[in-house]
């Protein structure tokens, strides 16, 4: 159970963070930040070492969250999406520094088991329309989190953005068949993300 949890994390999260807006329950807002960190990062396995640190960061995610239930202040659930959106961004923009493979590319090499120059420079730039969209997410996040009513706020980066994620996704799918002339299912799509070697993928 935990491991489904943590596999579709970003699916979970958001959904129960708008439900729990919308109905004001304010306690499992609270509560969601340090029980996600327990479900993900296992704070008691790993070297002494790790699970030290793991759990200083789970207490001061307890202590957050009851702060903020005593309190009745949301200002909690304001941090996960802007984490959230900043760790996708995060290995995109890595996989653009110089001695790097692009994201996609890389991605295409480990799951087609090939170089084709065409679709490597397809997926080069294709990386960099995926680094647009989420630099702009990210900005409308902030953004919202300064001047938008919570009810907005949470709409907004719960739903709204990850919408536009899947609109590109499903989009550049389209324009890929027309522009390679190449049926490509979707659900090989989504094994593939699923399935995919992260190590190799982000080393």
């Amino acid at each position: 159970m935990l491991d489904t949890i943590a596999r579709f994390q970003f699916f979970f999260y958001p959904l129960i963070v708008h439900l729990s807006v919308v109905y004001q329950v304010p306690f499992i807002t609270a509560c969601l930040m340090p029980l996600f960190y327990f479900i993900l990062a296992r704070p008691f396995s790993g070297t002494k070492a790790q699970i030290g640190v793991k759990s200083l960061i789970l207490l001061l995610f307890g202590l957050i969250a009851l702060f903020s239930y005593y309190y009745l202040d949301h200002s909690i659930i304001y941090l996960p999406p802007i984490l959230m959106i900043s760790l996708i961004l995060y290995p995109f923009v890595r996989s653009v520094m110089p001695g790097k493979t692009p994201l996609l590319s890389r991605f295409y090499q480990l799951t087609e088991k090939a170089n084709d120059p065409a679709i490597l420079s397809y997926t080069a730039k294709l990386t960099w329309v995926w680094i647009i969209l989420i630099a702009i997410l990210l900005l409308n996040t902030l953004v919202l989190t300064f001047f938008a009513s919570l009810e907005i706020w949470s709409l907004f980066t719960n739903f709204i953005n990850y919408i536009l994620l899947l609109l590109l996704l499903f989009l550049e799918w389209l324009f890929r068949m027309a522009r390679f002339r190449k049926w490509v299912s979707p659900v090989k799509i989504v094994r593939q993300l699923l399935t995919v070697d992260q190590r190799e993928l982000f080393r």
